[in-house]
């Protein structure tokens, strides 16, 4: 502990440029035992407990983010995504930023950075966003930041949305994580959901975003959250059937349809050609899956799929999922929705499923039942 307060007086921003070199690479470096026998602190969790430890450290790693030497300023955020991978560690990290004097403007700082399409450090900073919006807590401080004003939000989306955004060619792909880890709070669908801006409609094409699984799963994480709160549900199942296909566009194969089954289907997903394959993923699969499960919550959402031919577009997916994707997972949130669609309104006789209270002991039985079916051989 002594060893790492020591490091901290030859971390700061007036230090030689030499001195500050020598302290900071006793930190990132994961061969270097600096204290305690630990070897490589931020690459174990004992390294980063102990730097964690030590306000004076976090304090000056803070202030060498802006340090005029490039090298410097990159290696210490480099620091910081590794701190703040863990939730204790992300907690901290903003609870100090916030607490020492004069406080260190984390958010606002690495905001910036983002949106500065010249900026040498929007990658990294971005990816330490990415880690801070996964504490709840946190978020509801980033979502305060973002209110104060309208056109951050906005800019961020451009970031993301505007391919090359970034001149130092960071390819931005930790801006989608962190829209989804927003889109976990109530507050956060509801800024990614205002039509004045239409900021869901800009990100919706990178559902199918092949060149980086970040972009497509987080986007497909996002359309999952706004699924789970039905007040949104008449937004996904607007016409044209915009946002449903995304949602089941990467689900449908090149298999052939009745002509009246053609008829139900949204015509952007009739009569896909023979090279049409599925998402490879099979966690994205279960995601995209799970935001149907969602949207059959209500009466008049589950009557608006089984028009557009969910149910038709699902029985070839799972015959395709038992022989080709062979995922139990995918299996179980396919069959689950299925269960619901092939059942006449009348014998659901539930208006909401949201509404309906499900005893614990049903519960119990019901994570039963999916636990055997997961362990059962394909």
């Amino acid at each position: 502990m002594d060893s790492l307060t020591e490091l901290a007086q030859f971390m700061q921003t007036s230090q030689r440029l030499d001195v500050k070199t020598v302290a900071l690479t006793h930190v990132l470096d994961s061969t270097v035992e600096i204290i305690l026998s630990l070897v490589g602190l931020t690459g174990t969790e004992e390294g980063k407990s102990a730097i964690l430890s030590v306000d004076d450290i976090l304090t000056a790693l803070f202030h060498l983010t802006t340090d005029e030497c490039l090298t410097l300023a990159k290696d210490a955020v480099l620091v910081l995504i590794n701190l703040t991978a863990e939730e204790a560690g992300a907690l901290k990290i903003y609870n100090i930023s916030r607490e020492i004097q004069p406080s260190f403007e984390l958010i606002p700082l690495a905001i910036s950075h983002i949106i500065n399409e010249n900026s040498n450090l929007a990658e990294p900073w971005s990816m330490v966003l990415s880690n801070l919006t996964r504490t709840e807590s946190i978020v509801y401080g980033i979502l305060d930041i973002l209110d104060q004003d309208r056109t951050v939000m906005m800019q961020l989306i451009k970031a993301f949305t505007k391919l090359q955004y970034n001149q130092k060619k960071a390819k931005l792909d930790y801006l989608g994580p962190i829209f989804c880890n927003l889109t976990q709070t109530s507050r956060g669908r509801e800024l990614l959901c205002r039509n004045k801006y239409e900021l869901l409609d800009k990100i919706l094409p990178f559902a199918r975003y092949e060149e980086s699984l970040i972009r497509r799963g987080s986007t497909i994480g996002i359309l999952k959250n706004i699924c789970f709160d039905p007040i949104y549900h008449e937004i996904i199942l607007r016409e044209p059937d915009d946002i449903l296909n995304v949602i089941l566009y990467p689900l449908c194969g090149p298999e052939e349809f009745t002509d009246e089954e053609y008829e139900l289907l949204p015509m952007d997903l009739q009569y896909l050609p023979d090279t049409k394959t599925r998402e490879q993923d099979p966690d994205l699969r279960k995601m995209l899956l799970e935001c149907l499960l969602q949207l059959c919550a209500t009466r008049k959402s589950r009557q608006h799929l089984r028009s557009k031919g969910v149910y038709e577009i699902l029985r070839e997916y799972h015959k395709w999922e038992q022989k080709d994707g062979k995922d139990k997972d995918c299996l179980l949130a396919c069959e689950n929705v299925v269960d619901i669609l092939i059942k006449k309104e009348e014998e659901i006789s539930v208006d909401n499923y949201k509404e309906v209270e499900i005893s614990k002991d049903m519960k119990e039985m019901f994570i039963k039942e999916d636990e055997e079916y997961l362990r059962d051989p394909l």
